[in-house]
């Protein structure tokens, strides 16, 4: 009887040890592998951009979500009607007029895109539709707005999990760039085998739409569980843009002869995990000159981009919001109670105060 309650009791322990060492490696892997959350000014290698059309710089990163642009395009068409023209024009707002990016490009149930004034309850209508479409996975909006202001959002949320969650490799892949390689963590599969089950489960994820064997130059396609969306990795030379870049991609996938994983081939991929916050001061301050809007100025642009990549999918929530106010005559008028004080610029405190509250003191008429 002893026996068997040590046997009970030897069983138990080693039940909750392997659970505490899975609990505490889960932890530490959490730990490691902490979300880059930054505002756009803290990093000096990356560029956010609203157009497709982006200069590719040497040794700059370049991150595009069209969020900015479908709000963009909401203020275009609902509100302005016409071409949006601001004074002092910086080159962005041209190509964002172009609308390289329409809601065409997504799926009805991934986003939402709405502009409106503040006296027709924009804000409120935003986050009834943000709650309709997205229920928990809904942020909700907040602005100061005036009956006069004009607001216009745009949100974005993608969650593509894979079937198969590939394998966080043990050894980091060294990332090759201008200052020297850096290791960095990364996912994929060690080596394929068909004949390991999981491994071949993986495998079935990645398609080769295009190799060079000459440069190395190649296009790799990984399935998720969503059958409208793919993610595409390209190995390839920049072009002078992000969108000719995207061009040649796509033109190398054409010609391409698409293909599977073979055998003991191996797949390497850096995660990514960020979320940063950004705002085109270059657009703030700017009066429109569109007829009927030239009182009105940029008080608002900006986007947060919100992504993830690692073995187990992708997930992008992105939100941008353009604001404009007008700027009307300002009524200062001192009608009412008011205080008035007189100070040296350099003390904490006047040296004469005087609170008005009834016409006692002022001059008469």
């Amino acid at each position: 009887m002893n026996n068997r309650r040590f046997l009970r009791c030897l069983t138990l322990l080693l039940a909750f040890a392997a659970i505490s060492g899975c609990l505490g490696r889960r932890k530490k892997e959490e730990k490691e592998e902490k979300v880059l959350q930054v505002d756009s000014k803290d990093l000096k290698n990356t560029i956010i951009t609203a157009h497709l059309e982006e200069k590719i710089v040497p040794g700059k990163n370049i991150i595009y979500c069209s969020t900015f642009q479908l709000a963009w395009n909401e203020l275009r068409d609902d509100i302005i009607k016409e071409d949006i023209r601001l004074e002092d024009e910086p080159p962005m707002v041209a190509i964002l007029n172009k609308k390289l990016t329409t809601k065409a490009d997504i799926s009805q149930d991934c986003y939402i895109a709405m502009a409106g004034f503040g006296k027709d309850d924009i804000l409120r209508k935003i986050n009834q539709a943000l709650k309709a479409k997205f229920r928990h996975d809904a942020p909700t909006v907040t602005a100061r707005l005036r009956p006069d202001s004009i607001y216009a959002y745009g949100f974005l949320l993608k969650n593509l999990r894979f079937a198969t969650p590939f394998e966080r490799l043990k050894k980091p892949v060294r990332f090759r760039c201008p200052s020297g390689p850096i290791d960095v963590r990364a996912f994929g599969i060690e080596e394929h085998s068909p004949r390991t089950r999981t491994r071949a489960k993986m495998a079935k994820q990645v398609r080769i739409l295009a190799y060079d064997y000459n440069t190395d130059e190649c296009v790799v396609r990984l399935a998720s569980k969503s059958p409208h969306d793919e993610i595409v990795l390209a190995r390839v030379d920049a072009r002078q843009t992000l969108m000719e870049t995207i061009r040649s991609l796509q033109r190398m996938i054409e010609g391409g002869q698409s293909q599977p994983l073979h055998h003991d081939d191996t797949l390497q991929i850096p995660k990514l995990d960020f979320d940063i916050r950004h705002s085109y001061s270059q657009l703030l301050g700017k009066f429109l000159l569109n007829a009927g809007f030239t009182t009105y100025y940029i008080y608002k642009a900006r986007q947060d981009v919100r992504f993830r990549l690692n073995e187990k999918g992708a997930m992008l929530k992105s939100q941008a919001e353009i604001q404009l106010e007008s700027q009307g005559m300002n009524k200062l008028a001192f009608d009412g109670p008011f205080l008035l004080y007189l100070k040296e610029k350099q003390a904490k405190l006047p040296y004469l105060a005087i609170w008005v509250d009834n016409p006692e003191i002022l001059m008469k008429q």
